[in-house]
């Protein structure tokens, strides 16, 4: 092979190369209400910047459970808007039976789904878990 046609095929390779791209990470913190009790809330996620993947974990700081993020972060004239699953992973399960009836399998922490929308460093949106809605507004923190 000529050394001159090996330079074009580099320059091919190159432009093929993938580039890395810093991933802004997001921290919010604040209080919400579930049920009939306050709890103390920290999200924290990292944005691929081409994919608007969202990955990190959604923190219960009342209770000290931890939950997996995973979802979307997109841009639009409105604000970012999130969309994210929240799931407990692998948790315990109650089995339980009386006198052969019984139930069997049930997680004791629930998924849930948020979506929200991020503007001016407030992050206000819906928590769904186990076909509940509860609001939730958080404040960016550094």
């Amino acid at each position: 092979m000529k050394p001159l046609t090996i330079l074009p095929l580099l320059g091919l390779l190159a432009a093929c190369a993938p580039t890395t791209q810093a991933q802004p990470t997001y921290t919010f913190e604040g209080n919400t209400r579930f049920v009939f009790l306050v709890q103390k809330i920290r999200l924290t996620y990292t944005v691929n910047p081409v994919t608007h993947e969202a990955r990190g974990e959604y923190r219960n700081l009342s209770s000290g459970d931890t939950f997996t993020l995973r979802g979307t972060h997109l841009p639009s004239a409105r604000g970012d808007l999130l969309t994210a699953t929240i799931d407990p992973g692998d948790t315990p399960r109650l089995n339980a039976s009386l006198l052969g009836l019984g139930i069997g399998n049930v997680p004791l922490k629930a998924s849930g789904t948020l979506a929200a929308t991020i503007t001016a460093g407030t992050l206000t949106g819906t928590l769904r878990v186990n076909g509940f809605n509860y609001p939730i507004t958080l404040t960016r923190t550094p």
